[in-house]
């Protein structure tokens, strides 16, 4: 864990807080076989499963988007558009897999404390 402070100076007699600033890296861990999985099955579900929720709707409405596609074009007897549409929709749900594994990564948290000087 990566922890950079900076503390203000209290001069002897101050009766003022003195602050201090923290910026704290997040280690939370996601990722991992699980999410992966849940990307395997509905492509965007394990971006849920770790809290990254924007990749989550990008992977799912592109794969819907996809997959819709190609289903617009077999209905329409246009076969290797169609095609390509699943390939793709293959390689998005794979890439999907891949993200959903490496996981999110940490966030930066900044805390902030109050500190009264008690030597007067």
């Amino acid at each position: 864990m990566s922890i950079s402070a900076i503390n203000s100076v209290s001069f002897k007699g101050n009766t003022q807080p003195a602050q201090t600033t923290q910026t704290v890296q997040q280690e939370r861990k996601t990722g991992g076989i699980g999410p992966a999985i849940a990307s395997l099955v509905i492509p965007g579900l394990g971006q849920f499963i770790n809290g990254d929720k924007s990749n989550g709707f990008k992977f799912l409405g592109g794969y819907i988007a996809i997959q819709g596609l190609g289903g617009f074009m077999a209905l329409k007897g246009k076969i290797k558009p169609a095609i390509a549409a699943n390939i793709t929709s293959l390689a998005l749900a794979i890439v999907s897999v891949i993200n959903a594994y490496r996981g999110k990564e940490p966030e930066l948290i900044e805390q902030t404390e109050n500190k009264v000087d008690t030597k007067a």
